[in-house]
């Protein structure tokens, strides 16, 4: 196991499975056929160690990275992480030296922005390659397929190279959504007017995690999972192709403390004790990912057992009602994952988004920087 470098105080950890995300990988390019895999490290791989992560699937023959941001991009660099790494978002022509210096390729996501990346690295003595974002019905960034043209005249004849264009699709999760073929229709148009302009397209890639579980039409020469590789389905409602779940979030029970009957517990009072109570005392709160919400909504597994989350989880503090379960100081805490001994509980990700109202990405992302991950292979 690869331990978080910094020095510990709680016993609270992320355990992240990489053999688990490499054989979601594995699952996924399987589906995905001939088609290369972008895996989506943005957002510090959704929380699961943006490194660690990508070192892991490099062994497993990925070579290009997809990230949101320029600090993305270098981290990853200045961890040792070779091949391709694509800025999907934002990407400042200003920092057009430092894309070249790092080997990154950025997105040009609209007609100005592709006009001022074009000006940016005139006097580069290699061309920079670049992908194309083509808004095809997400609303966002994007250049429209109809400006295809005039995108090739601003190529045309500049220190750019297109590399590739992509596009999202905004509704992929919903197998019955009609916006999706028309969206991945919008892109095939996009490169087809490329093509015609005397500009190739290079790689087309449009699916996702939800594209390439649900919608084949949507793969093309790569595609982009991202929430999938990380063993968690874009929709409930999906056909699970056997995907393994990589993260759990644990700690131990800090302390237990027994209340009587109608004792108030936490800021305001907000939780009264409706019988003579055990309360363990765990040390996470909602600095830590746990959030506020799931008061009242969801239970933690005390040593494989479920104990509801009571009064108002705190900044570092959360209480627990382990009068049914039992509680002492040391034991196991899960919040997110599974019991020890298979076949036993779960908490999953999406158990958690639907006691927050809110998306399994919010909640794997929302585990913060100061829960130290541990990787196992």
């Amino acid at each position: 196991m690869t331990l978080d470098p910094r020095p510990r105080s709680r016993p609270t950890e992320a355990l992240v499975d990489l053999g688990a995300i490499a054989r979601n990988y594995a699952r996924l390019k399987e589906r995905a056929g001939a088609a290369e895999l972008f895996p989506v490290v943005k957002a510090d791989a959704y929380g699961h160690g943006a490194v660690a992560v990508s070192r892991r699937l490099w062994r497993e023959g990925a070579r290009t990275f997809a990230v949101a941001i320029a600090e993305e991009a270098v981290e990853l660099r200045r961890a040792g992480i070779g091949g391709g790494i694509l800025l999907l978002n934002h990407s400042d022509p200003a920092g057009a030296s430092l894309f070249r210096d790092y080997s990154i390729t950025p997105a040009l996501y609209d007609l100005r922005h592709a006009s001022e990346m074009a000006r940016a690295v005139s006097g580069f003595t290699r061309p920079l390659p670049v992908h194309v974002k083509f808004d095809t019905g997400m609303g966002r960034l994007g250049i429209l397929p109809s400006e295809a043209g005039t995108l090739a005249e601003i190529l045309r004849g500049s220190r750019l190279t297109l590399a590739g264009v992509f596009a999202q699709l905004s509704s992929a999760e919903d197998p019955a959504s009609p916006a999706t073929a028309p969206q991945i229709a919008g892109l095939v148009e996009a490169a087809r007017a490329l093509r015609a302009a005397g500009i190739e397209p290079g790689i087309l890639h449009a699916a996702n995690s939800a594209g390439i579980l649900a919608h084949p039409g949507s793969i093309f020469d790569a595609a982009r999972p991202g929430l999938a590789l990380y063993g968690v389905l874009p929709s409930p409602s999906m056909e699970d192709p056997g995907l393994e779940p990589a993260l759990s979030l644990e700690t131990r029970v800090l302390s237990v403390r027994r209340f009587a009957a109608g004792t108030p517990l936490g800021y305001g009072g907000l939780f009264v004790t409706p019988r003579p109570s055990t309360i363990a005392v765990l040390p996470i709160g909602y600095d830590d990912g746990l959030r506020r919400a799931f008061s009242g909504r969801v239970s933690v597994l005390v040593e494989g057992k479920e104990a509801p989350i009571v009064a108002a989880v705190s900044m570092d503090l959360t209480l627990v009602d382990a009068t049914d379960c039992g509680a002492r100081p040391g034991d196991r805490v899960v919040c997110l994952g599974a019991a020890d001994g298979g076949g036993g509980l779960r908490i999953t990700a999406w158990d958690l988004a639907r006691a927050a109202g809110t998306i399994p990405y919010e909640i794997l992302c929302g585990i913060s920087n100061r829960v130290p991950r541990r990787y196992r292979d």
